[in-house]
């Protein structure tokens, strides 16, 4: 008896095995087909909630030119997904304005669009009720037509499935969105807007492909991720000007980018391409109206002259609590185009003043207390020096033990929560309303 239950239970365990095998080629053949089909519908622009187009008509556009304020809607990370809203200036008059002297008041609306960036993914996903909020904050600034094309297949999470197991996950959503500008004297321009979404799904795995200069037989390279995502927005935006400007030319066109996190080291590529661009035959706007701000910016190139005078247009806004714009490492080559400015600093003079009026503004704007804990500098700059030391170079990351070095030390000197904080674009607004930065990119202070 016992012999024979012996003998009949690895028929059973084979069979068991065997039919486990099935389940997992069945599951992977299942998934590869829906993986196809998806593309498939991608490729024709079907399938999503709200099919791509053209750029279409705002409805409910204000129309409005000139200086005046609006109330924005939008989603901050602190609160999930209810709404919030915030006041913010516009002025056409900022279009015809030296894009190298820094406009604070510009910015702080970046800052805001920004975050409006992230929030509009809701409103691609099955079954949400969530708000455009691009279209609406574009409407209440005078915009003419937007298109928000590339929210249609990168805000499902299987979009995200497909995209890594495709490999195409160096992407970003983003909106090009024009209005007609109209200066005191007179002058004309058509502002093309673009704002960049910061991470989303799978598009941290992009966060991570530095890419290798060896592979473009060069001697330095911007990220390869940011920089395939840049590409992108820049020749859709020269597929578009060109359409739209005909024999007319380029010259009554103008750019503003802006982005936060992912989005803002998408943003400073692509507004340095357009910068690049006025130096040759395919200019997509004259270099004195590209104008760029950027928030919590990534280090994104090891190229050396990014503090030429043909990047100062752009202004990279960081938090010195903040994680994100120390990486990729200094130490490794990495910086970025234009100029940095840096956000009141824990330990810096007559911070705690600051910092409290920023908690007001977070709290005015949020309803709920700012978690963001500023000490967490202290942690960020050991942290980064010792990534430093004990990952001396890029290729070091690659080898096992910068990984092990990297993780070990990330737990053991800093709470990733925590420091995430400090990373919300609810932050880096509070602080741009809160400060009241000069018009130079050199003097910052209050």
């Amino acid at each position: 008896m016992t012999d024979e239950a012996g003998k009949r239970r690895p028929r059973w365990g084979l069979r068991v095995l065997l039919a486990l095998l099935a389940l997992v080629v069945v599951a992977g053949v299942a998934l590869a087909v829906a993986v196809h089909h998806r593309q498939e519908q991608e490729r024709l622009g079907l399938g999503a909630v709200s099919a791509p187009s053209a750029p279409q008509e705002l409805e409910g556009s204000t129309g409005r030119t000139g200086a005046f304020t609006a109330q924005i809607d939008f989603t901050s990370m602190a609160t999930g997904a209810e709404t919030i809203s915030t006041e913010v200036a516009w002025d056409d008059e900022w279009f015809f304005a030296d894009p190298t002297v820094y406009n604070h008041e510009l910015a702080t609306t970046c800052a805001v669009l920004s975050a409006v960036a992230n929030s509009e993914s809701g409103y691609y996903q099955e079954g949400s009720d969530s708000p455009a909020y691009m279209e609406a904050a574009l409407a209440e600034l005078g915009f003419e037509d937007i298109s928000t094309a590339s929210y249609q297949y990168r805000s499902e999470i299987f979009d995200e499935v497909v995209d890594f197991l495709a490999g195409t996950d160096d992407v970003v959503a983003y909106s090009v969105a024009t209005k007609r500008v109209t200066a005191d004297d007179g002058r004309e321009k058509t502002l093309y807007l673009v704002s960049v979404r910061g991470s989303y799904g799978s598009e941290w795995l992009s966060d991570l492909n530095m890419g290798d200069a060896a592979d473009y037989e060069m001697d330095a390279i911007d990220h390869e991720g940011f920089m395939r995502a840049a590409n992108e927005i820049v020749d859709d935006l020269a597929e578009r000007i060109t359409r739209e400007a005909g024999d007319g030319g380029t010259d009554d066109v103008a750019l503003l980018f802006c982005g936060h996190s992912r989005g803002a080291a998408t943003a400073n590529l692509a507004a340095s391409y357009a910068d690049d661009m006025t130096l040759g035959l395919r200019v997509l706007a004259p270099l004195e109206s590209i104008y760029c701000y950027t928030f919590a910016t990534p280090e994104l190139t090891t190229v050396e002259n990014t503090g030429d005078e043909l990047y100062d247009n752009i202004f990279n806004i960081l938090n010195p609590s903040d994680m994100v714009p120390r990486l990729p490492l200094a130490s490794w080559g990495y910086t970025r185009y234009g100029h940095d400015l840096w956000l009141p600093g824990y330990g810096d003079e007559g911070f705690d003043e600051k910092y409290e009026a920023m908690c007001e503004v977070f709290e005015a704007n949020t309803g709920v207390e700012c978690p963001y804990v500023p000490e967490d500098r202290e942690h960020v700059d050991k942290l980064v020096e010792d990534l430093g030391r004990e990952i001396p170079t890029a290729d070091d990351l690659a080898s096992a033990g910068g990984v092990v070095s990297l993780v070990h030390d990330l737990l053991a000197d800093v709470n990733p929560m925590q420091v995430l904080y400090g990373h919300y674009p609810s932050v880096y607004i509070a602080w741009m309303q809160s400060v009241n930065w000069g018009q130079s990119p050199i003097d910052t202070n209050d």
